[in-house]
């Protein structure tokens, strides 16, 4: 049934990308339209959730494997972004989310990796879980905001909006909505190293492991703390912030892909 839910997923992903550049490519765009392309991504959401649901109900706890960690994480950003749409013009985001959650079903379906199950206990532990996850997610909708903008700015520049950049919001609205994912997913990661600090202690006797996770995401951390100090104090929006979120991203991404990567990949007989 995995195969089943996750094939049919990826479809319907697929479809409702298809439709969102459709309706906002020319005249189609409509309320009706935008609710179809919601319903569809409603549809997919479910049937991805469905073929996640082993991963809860195996014997040998938590897969979270390079695989199926992808899998997981794309369903909860589209999942994010569902909500996010219901309270911000965000609709035109599907066109990179959907495909990103494709990408993500797909591995997971074909490539799940064997069963790395979590060591971490307690509350402390489930927070720092839950606020990872949720970090990650927000700034992988953060991220595809700022390509988005930056992809708006350069049209707006060239006078070249037209097709689906004509279908976003204003710029400054854009914007906003891009500071609000950063300060939601800064707050996550904060949360996270704090969590994990404490799991770390109780486990170890020592709150603060310095290895390559730790590090890159400290590393992420700080770029978010630059990114946000300099939207504050200096007003920075356009290019550079795209760049700082980009960045945030890229060693959130490492800490924990990098390493499965190398582990279950690279690594592996």
């Amino acid at each position: 049934m995995t195969e089943l839910f996750s094939l049919t997923a990826a479809l319907f992903y697929l479809t409702a990308t298809v439709v969102i550049l459709r309706q906002n490519s020319g005249p189609a765009d409509s309320p009706r339209n935008r609710s179809f392309a919601a319903l569809l991504a409603y549809l997919a959401a479910g049937a991805h959730g469905f073929s996640l649901v082993p991963l809860g109900l195996s014997t040998e706890g938590i897969n979270l494997a390079l695989g199926t960690t992808l899998s997981l994480i794309g369903f909860v950003v589209v999942i994010l972004y569902l909500i996010a749409r219901l309270l911000q013009p965000v609709h035109i985001l599907g066109v990179l989310v959907f495909p990103a959650a494709t990408l993500g079903v797909t591995i997971g379906w074909l490539f799940p990796g064997d069963t790395y199950a979590i060591h971490l206990q307690g509350t402390t532990g489930l927070a720092h879980i839950l606020g990872a996850g949720l970090a990650y997610a927000l700034l992988s909708l953060a991220l595809a905001q700022a390509l988005l903008l930056s992809a708006q700015d350069w049209t707006l520049k060239h006078k070249h909006s037209k097709g689906i950049f004509s279908a976003l919001p204003p710029i400054q609205t854009m914007e906003t909505i891009l500071f609000q994912l950063v300060y939601i997913g800064f707050t996550l990661l904060s949360i996270t190293l704090v969590s994990g600090a404490l799991s770390s202690g109780q486990m170890f006797g020592n709150a603060f492991l310095l290895n390559h996770h730790t590090l890159l995401a400290l590393l992420a951390w700080i770029s978010l703390v630059i990114l946000i100090s300099g939207r504050l104090i200096f007003g920075w929006r356009g290019r550079i912030a795209v760049l700082w979120t980009g960045a945030g991203f890229a060693l959130l991404a490492l800490g924990y892909f990098g390493t499965r990567f190398v582990l279950e990949v690279m690594l592996s007989p």
